[in-house]
């Protein structure tokens, strides 16, 4: 069997799988909206949207489909998948802007650089279906912690932004001090285990460092089930600044640790 005609066949089927439609804004140059036969979360095709902005220059742009389909179809997309979305959309030499994945071209390399972005909106919608149970399950033991307040009738507050002396700090239960001790309580998950203890001590410290924090103990429930296992050396690096490290499957060390009878 000859070879160009294996390609032949191929690329005459690719062709007429492309669907294309010219877009007019009367306010935005003429675009070209390509409909590419790979398929992302919910089956939905993947869509380019190509504009030439000047003689010879394109930029193209999915015009928020990428993210926008994953929110529809019922998917969290959070600031953590979101960083990991960057960084795939780096590797393509595409980026993004707000929600937008866009990428510039010229003339020259039009062709490839579609190929290429079309790859990108696939990556990043397939690495969300392979990290899809991951996220669940945090969010499952999130919400167990959530119980653990409600059935003590402790009033907090969830996915709280705590200051610190630098930044501020992400924590998914917070309770103020309010003439008894504060609470904070973050899950953190993940495959670097070393490298996130080392982020999450450092958190802990800067929260401790800033003046208002003085009465708020700070516990970190590790997720044991769909992360890597919580080495010794990790656990260590973590007790030295957090008042409780409970593991996911026993909460109630986190609820003795941080003693909160105490809050009732």
């Amino acid at each position: 069997m000859a070879k160009d005609k294996v390609i032949k066949a191929y690329l005459d089927a690719y062709r007429k799988l492309v669907v294309s439609e010219r877009v007019r804004d009367k306010n935005a140059s003429p675009s070209i909206a390509l409909s590419i036969p790979l398929h992302i979360s919910g089956n939905h095709r993947v869509e380019v949207t190509v504009t030439e902005f000047s003689p010879g220059k394109y930029i193209l742009s999915d015009m928020a489909r990428t993210l926008g389909e994953l929110a529809e179809g019922g998917k969290t997309v959070t600031s953590d998948f979101r960083k990991k979305a960057e960084e795939i959309a780096a590797q393509f030499g595409t980026r993004f802007v707000l929600d937008h994945l866009i990428c510039e071209s010229d003339a020259t390399a039009l062709g490839g650089n579609v190929q290429r972005f079309a790859e990108a909106c696939k990556t990043i919608g397939d690495v969300y279906l392979l990290q899809r149970s991951y996220y669940v399950h945090v969010r499952t033991v999130v919400d167990e912690v959530k119980r653990i307040f409600k059935a003590r009738q402790i009033e907090f507050k969830q996915d709280f932004k705590v200051p610190g002396e630098l930044e501020k700090h992400d924590f998914d239960v917070y309770v103020a001090p309010n003439g008894k001790p504060g609470v904070a309580v973050k899950v953190i998950a993940g495959h670097n285990t070393h490298a996130l203890a080392k982020v999450w001590a450092f958190n802990c410290w800067d929260v401790r460092n800033f003046h208002q924090n003085k009465k708020l103990k700070l516990g970190l429930v590790l997720d044991e089930e769909d992360s890597a296992p919580w080495t010794s050396g990790s656990r260590k690096i973590l007790r030295k600044t957090a008042d409780i490290v409970a593991p996911s499957n026993d909460l109630d060390a986190l609820e003795h640790g941080l003693m909160l009878e105490q809050l009732v």
